[in-house]
């Protein structure tokens, strides 16, 4: 049985890793960034043309991040619709995302921000 304690050891092994900056827009207050050191790009299959209820178009792009990097005192962060993702100078727009791997990684599918 996977445990969170688990899974976090096993984000360990997780090769080229990037740093990230999340711009979190939350309902009521101002939007907050936050760094995030060891993010993950993690290549979308060729073969799906869905993915979590989103027609895909082939530019998208999923972005893991450590729950426990977002949320270091469980402040109850979350990355939603809309948020932004920086990585490596580039901008991403996050499309959906969701909490995986026994709550330890949230799992993003992001677009690239056209400028």
């Amino acid at each position: 049985m996977l445990t969170r304690a688990i899974a976090r050891s096993l984000m360990r092994i997780i090769p080229e890793r990037v740093s990230a900056t999340i711009t979190l827009s939350p309902d009521s207050a101002e939007p907050t960034s936050v760094a995030i050191p060891s993010s993950w790009i993690k290549p979308m299959d060729v073969r799906l043309s869905t993915y979590g209820g989103f027609n895909l178009q082939g530019n998208e792009t999923r972005i893991n991040i450590p729950d426990h990097e977002l949320n270091p005192m469980e402040n109850g962060r979350e990355i939603r619709p809309g948020d932004q993702i920086c990585v490596t100078g580039v901008n991403y727009i996050v499309l959906s995302t969701r909490l995986a791997s026994v709550r330890t990684v949230w799992e993003c599918l992001c677009r690239k921000e056209m400028s």
